[in-house]
């Protein structure tokens, strides 16, 4: 069991435990490597190798002075033992260091779990330091449940956050959002490692991205969970040039790799797909309208559905049960919305009537009607298409089609909201809006929600202002905080008529004073 071993710490612990459950006398012990420990027999050696590899684990998330070792720098040396040490460790990082302040405030920070961490994290990225190894473990413990964090992390922690990342399989997926993953990540034999560094290779060039999985595409040994994590890289730098690969990628033996196939073609417009599908919408699909009534519907023609159809996700040949199938037979708007999900936006054209009163069209019966909002709601999502998003803001201000609206749009649905209602779906809705516009929110945001309070006041609860500002975890964050003077100002303003309120507002510009200095640690506000 002393003899070297090649895997990283996670992996020797799962496999230590794996052959625990089994008994060692119907599995070999695993090859411990340097975690390894002595025993009278292989039972007594498993359960050594363990308490050693526990230490580690626990002393590696308290970022201890082994963990620190290998992960700091390598001083280049003759030594060939040196030489060993080294590529087992951290590629070295030349990178100054945050200065002590900074990483004093990063501690604080993590240790709270404060809702500022993110926006110190992206301020710190952008000063060209790097973060101290004794901060990765509990900074990486933190972004686990913070995808938002993970770039700036990864910036800031350098290679040696992409070899900690690999010691760890909580942390493992975190090296697809280094900012230069390991050259030899795509010959690993680890699937999220070479799906971390496809996911980078095709923001920096799609055309060589796509040729590295063209190479492999057809070898042995690929999943079909892999092959389609692999197409699903594609969504970026997506473009025309993909779609022989993808129209191939179609004819898949995995349903799962033809799912995510055909969820990208639907991505491009002007591909032959998306041709196929528009065809199929003008033929299946008819909307009648009545004054101001409007009706969506599948024709009264008796569908017969083809392999090509099939082929492109269409119909019975995807359903999974018989329950799903039955009903498919029985019910040719159960297929409807994948009709519709799948075809260009821009098809609906044909008909001549709006996103937005398209979107307030009934249906022939139940089925139709939430089939189709169901599958413009995915081909608005999957195209990303503005103008039928903000269509669906206009029905229902959701998160994820403010997302998909122009920063000018969305601060302009924003104002609106704030501005014109004298409701509690002002009060209401203003997170989940405010959450969609960039950081810091404009000027003109901020100087609204500060008009505003007087017209809440006389109706609203202590709790209905307090969501209205997003105060716990929006306004405090995300206002700029040059506003701290006038916030206080404002609290001054209701103070005698609104105690309570003037407090939080208080509390407000207190979180905004401090946001100022702890940005200019950093010398960027």
């Amino acid at each position: 069991m002393n003899e070297a071993s090649n895997q990283t710490g996670s992996e020797v612990w799962q496999d230590l435990v794996s052959t625990a459950l089994v008994g060692t006398d119907r599995r070999t012990p695993p090859d411990a490597g340097r975690f390894a420990a002595p025993g009278d027999n292989p039972a007594a050696a498993l359960l050594s190798s363990a308490a050693l590899m526990s230490a580690w684990r626990r002393a590696g998330s308290a970022g201890s002075a082994y963990s620190a070792e290998l992960v700091g720098d390598q001083e280049e040396s003759g030594d060939p033992a040196a030489a060993v040490r080294a590529a087992a460790s951290a590629a070295r990082d030349p990178r100054p260091l945050l200065s002590t302040a900074t990483s004093a405030r990063l501690t604080a920070l993590v240790a709270s779990r404060s809702e500022s961490l993110p926006e110190y994290l992206e301020a710190a990225a952008k000063t060209g330091c790097r973060a101290p190894a004794e901060l990765l473990p509990p900074l990486f413990d933190y972004a686990r449940g913070s995808k938002a964090v993970r770039a700036d992390l990864m910036t800031l922690a350098g290679p040696r956050g992409t070899w900690l990342a690999k010691q760890n399989q909580q942390w493992s997926t975190f090296t697809r959002y280094a900012s230069a993953p390991d050259a030899d990540a795509w010959s690993s034999d680890r699937p999220h490692e070479r799906i971390g560094y496809l996911t980078w290779f095709r923001g920096k060039d799609p055309a060589a991205a796509r040729a590295l999985v063209e190479e492999v595409w057809d070898q042995p040994g690929h999943a079909a969970e892999t092959r389609a994590a692999y197409v699903e890289a594609f969504a970026v730098g997506l473009g025309p040039e993909d779609e022989p690969f993808l129209e191939a990628a179609l004819d898949d033996k995995s349903r799962q790799v033809r799912a995510e196939t055909v969820r990208l073609l639907a991505a491009l417009p002007g591909s032959r797909f998306a041709a196929r599908m528009t065809e199929r919408l003008h033929a299946w699909v008819e909307v009648i309208t009545e004054g101001d009534a409007v009706l969506v519907k599948v024709r009264d023609q008796k569908l017969e559905l083809t392999e090509d159809q099939v082929r492109d996700g269409i119909g019975e040949g995807w359903v999974q049960t018989e329950d799903e199938r039955r009903l498919a037979k029985m019910q040719p708007s159960y297929w409807f919305e994948d009709l519709i999900a799948s075809t260009p936006l821009s098809a609906w054209e044909h008909f001549g009537l709006s996103p937005a009163r398209l979107l307030r069209s009934t249906a022939a019966n139940r089925w139709e009607a939430a089939a189709g909002h169901r599958g413009w709601r995915s081909a608005t999502l999957r195209q990303r298409d503005a103008t039928w998003a903000e269509a669906f803001c206009a029905v229902n201000a959701s998160g994820d089609m403010l997302e998909l609206l122009p920063d000018e749009a969305a601060e302009r649905w924003c104002l609106g909201v704030v501005a014109d209602h004298r409701s509690q779906y002002s009060i209401h809705s203003a997170p989940i809006i405010l959450s969609r516009l960039g950081r810091p929110w404009a000027d003109p945001v901020c100087e609204a929600l500060l008009a505003a309070i007087p017209k809440y006041l006389p109706n609203a609860t202590r709790n209905d202002v307090a969501r209205f500002f997003g105060m716990d975890n929006l306004a405090g964050r995300w206002m700029p905080p040059s506003f701290a003077p006038a916030v206080a100002a404002k609290a001054d303003e209701i103070r005698a008529e609104q105690p309570l309120w003037a407090e939080d507002l208080d509390d407000l510009a207190a979180m905004l004073r401090d946001r100022a200095l702890m940005l200019a640690e950093l010398d960027v506000v």
